[in-house]
């Protein structure tokens, strides 16, 4: 007996599971993904060359177009913030050149920035971290700060140089280096240590936050620490080369005099009415708070991705051809609009693809042109608009990092998922159903859909495991020859013309759609019997799930979303309020909120728990600094102070606090303190020569003027080109380097004004015992005698 005498044998397609277009014209879209570990723009550049190879063999009539190539927005995000980087190196170098106008001094605070940043990624290199946007970007966001220990180190020595010149008995130019430098070592590496213990919380991020933010932080950090040793190491070399034996001018530079004339008048109303400047303080910082109360919450910038990869999801059942079809008409509504660059669909999936889905998912991926990217949010309004005419399409729009960052953080590529969970599937779609309807109306909420798990028609079959013992048969043997009639099974395979093809073996159309052919399908006992498959199974149509879903052991069922127009934060907390309040949950069941929102959430517990820690351990630091608990509360008081700017600026930014933002006063702080410390470092050591406590406020305020005001201004100055302007690779560094701008302004001013003035109250407890009878302590009052010297 002939095979061909009891089958059909034909040599035919695979079954066909997925289809492509691009344009409107049919394609085969290949998707190629890389391995882990391995460099991008590399193996896209590889990749590049070997299709330059392939085109070669193929036929005229056939074209080849790259669609999605994520090398592009890696190097552009690249070259965005290499550019912010440079244009802050121009910045910060004009600054000093302002303040300093003489290019010995120059030289000497400027050569902390190559050699920072060459020490920097030297050792990043070391440690495995490449050059990528958020190394670059922590080296962009320290480009303002790896010149401050330089700066103070080498204004010091100038300032000592100057005064010893006009003295009666000039000491040896060396040892006055030398001191001065001494003089600013406490505080110089006393800085550089708190700024680490501040940005240790960044370090406590967990997922993907803490994957994105870990190696901002060690740039960062790498940097800090480098340009600390520059400035304890070459910058008092240098200005005992430069400036040691040269006159220098006995007057200060035209912009030094400025900033001195101006603060003068209001370090002394500082002095004279602390009470006032101190509640003025006070009220910026509670307005600051209640602002931030207000302001809006989302986990990540939006990132200005050109590619969007849109998910549909059709009714199951649906088959292939019908998603194809409802796809294309999409894609036809798209084509030849100018704000879409090229516009494809992936109906089903392809065999091997690395996402699992069935003939009713589809993807249809879209490349905005320069003008779709303008105004990006329009552009996506417009394809939600295309998918609305459609019915019975679920879609979920966005681009193709954030989809997959969705997809890390909850299972499904949307910012919001409400998980429903429970024993019972029927009950889960009833719940799931009322979860929907209760939260349609959220303004701002957009791509709302309940996850499609619904009865479908099914042939059950039911194993009789007591018969298929009788016949010495097991439920697997009897699910193998099944499997086989109905799904089919590759038992072998052809070699024709060299190459191998697929020998497939399974049931004529006819028979597996026919329930009585499935009941007597004939099943091989190890006897050699041959009995029907009704004598082991029940076999009859029903209903069942058309899939079951399950996390932690436990049976789900997800209502998803995402949002446009409206921050993350307010649109999850009244999603939560209406689900709360309309629908009560039977025992047994319960719901949770995952996404992006969660994400946001441990994020910012995560820095409040080791931030909190952090200001603890800042605290000891201080003391042992300033060695009075007077002194490090005045420096601490100026944390808090630094919130007051960057609360506003992010109002007036858009009034929407990211995870971004959150490390960004983080960054603040480290820089706020360093200042504090500068100050009131200052005023100790010349209480402790026994000067009169007002006369010590006025002078040491006016010393460190210049030094303060060049260390604010490069780190704040130094964020502009990360703040303005928008692209790629700014994302993620545009919330923190706004933070930064404002804070620093406000926080400077305040370091200016309110620690003099809290000074002039507590002081008295910083005063040595030795030096006491000598020492004016009558601070507690409204007014300073006129005789106090103005410096």
């Amino acid at each position: 007996v002939l095979l061909r005498d009891v089958a059909q044998v034909n040599v035919g397609a695979a079954l066909k599971r997925g289809d492509g277009s691009f344009n409107g014209q049919p394609a085969i879209i290949v998707v190629v993904n890389k391995q882990p570990m391995n460099d991008t723009p590399t193996v896209t550049r590889a990749i590049a060359r070997a299709m330059e190879e392939v085109k070669a063999g193929l036929p005229e009539d056939v074209t080849v177009t790259e669609t999605f190539r994520q090398e592009n927005f890696i190097e552009a995000s690249i070259e965005n913030v290499l550019g912010s980087l440079r244009d802050g190196i121009i910045i910060v170098s004009i600054i000093l050149l302002l303040f300093l106008m003489n290019w010995r001094t120059a030289v000497i605070t400027l050569s902390a920035i190559p050699l920072s940043i060459l020490v920097g990624m030297l050792i990043l290199n070391a440690f495995g971290q490449g050059i990528n946007t958020m190394t670059l970007g922590g080296l962009a966001v320290a480009i303002g700060s790896v010149v401050d220990d330089s700066i103070v180190d080498m204004e010091n020595a100038y300032r000592g140089l100057r005064k010893n010149q006009l003295a009666g008995t000039p000491e040896h130019p060396f040892k006055v280096v030398y001191d001065t430098s001494v003089e600013v070592r406490v505080s110089v590496i006393f800085s550089t240590v708190i700024i680490a213990v501040v940005f240790a919380p960044i370090f406590s991020l967990t997922g993907v936050e803490g994957r994105i933010f870990a190696p901002m932080g060690v740039a960062y950090l790498v940097s800090i620490f480098a340009s600390t040793f520059v400035a304890m190491t070459l910058s008092p070399a240098l200005c005992a080369i430069l400036l040691a034996n040269r006159p220098l001018p006995s007057d200060e530079t035209w912009v030094s005099a400025f900033a001195q004339r101006l603060y003068r008048p209001a370090l002394t109303f500082a002095m004279r009415r602390a009470k006032v400047v101190l509640m003025i303080a006070g009220a910026s910082l509670i307005a600051s708070l209640i602002v931030f109360s207000s302001l809006g919450r989302v986990f990540l910038p939006e990132f200005q991705e050109p590619s969007l990869v849109n998910a549909m999801l059709l009714y199951p059942g649906v088959s292939l051809e019908a998603t194809n079809q409802s796809g294309i008409a999409v894609q036809n509504a798209l084509k030849d609009d100018p704000r879409f660059a090229t516009v494809q669909l992936r109906a089903g999936r392809a065999p091997g693809d690395a996402d699992a889905g069935g003939v009713n998912l589809g993807h249809l991926d879209v490349e905005l042109s320069q003008e779709g990217l303008k105004d990006r949010e329009a552009s996506l309004e417009k394809i939600r608009e295309e998918f609305a005419r459609i019915p019975g399409i679920a879609p979920s729009v966005g681009g193709f990092i954030t989809h997959r960052m969705d997809e890390v953080l909850s299972g499904v590529r949307s910012a919001i998922a409400i998980k429903i969970f429970g024993p019972d599937l029927d009950e889960l779609r009833s719940i799931g159903s009322e979860v929907e309807a209760a939260i349609r109306d959220v303004e701002g909420l957009v791509d709302l859909q309940l996850e499609p798990q619904v009865p479908i028609r099914q042939v059950q079959i039911q194993f009789d495991r007591s018969a298929a013992a009788r016949y010495g048969l097991t439920v697997g043997q009897i699910s193998e020859i099944v499997e086989t009639a109905l799904n089919g099974r590759v038992v072998s395979q052809v070699l024709e013309q060299q190459q191998l093809f697929d020998l497939l073996v399974w049931l004529e159309d006819e028979s597996r759609n026919n329930l009585d052919t499935i009941r007597n399908l004939l099943i091989d006992t190890p006897t050699g019997q041959k009995i029907p498959l009704a004598q082991v199974a029940q076999i009859d149509y029903g209903t069942g799930p058309n899939t079951i879903n399950r996390e932690n052991v436990s049976r789900l069922i997800v209502v998803s979303a995402n949002v446009a127009g409206r921050d993350l934060g307010s649109v999850v907390n009244e999603i939560q309020s209406k689900v709360k309040e309309t629908i009560p949950l039977p025992s047994g069941y319960f719901i949770q909120y995952g996404g992006q929102f969660e994400s946001e959430q441990r994020a910012s517990q995560n820095l409040l728990v080791f931030g909190g820690l952090a200001i603890v351990v800042i605290s000891i630091l201080m003391y042992f600094a300033v060695k009075s608990v007077a002194g490090m509360l005045m420096i601490m008081i100026n944390l808090p102070l630094a919130l007051v700017g960057g609360i506003f600026s992010i109002a007036l930014g858009g009034g929407i606090v990211s995870v971004a933002s959150l490390v960004g006063f983080i960054t603040l702080f480290g820089v706020a303190t360093r200042n504090g410390l500068l100050l009131v470092d200052n005023y100790n050591n010349k209480l402790a020569q026994g000067i009169p406590l007002q006369e010590v406020i006025v002078e040491g305020s006016m010393e460190r003027l210049v030094a303060i005001l060049m260390t604010a201004l490069t780190s704040a100055l130094g964020m502009v080109p990360l703040v303005i302007g928008t692209g790629a690779g700014k994302e993620i560094l545009q919330p923190l380097a706004i933070v930064v701008l404002g804070g620093l302004f406000t926080s400077t001013a305040l370091t200016l004004l309110v620690l003099p003035a809290l000074y002039s109250w507590f002081g008295r407890y910083l005063i040595p015992k030795e030096a006491a009878t000598s020492v004016s302590t009558d601070v507690f009052q409204d007014s300073i005698p006129d005789e106090v010297p103005i410096v």
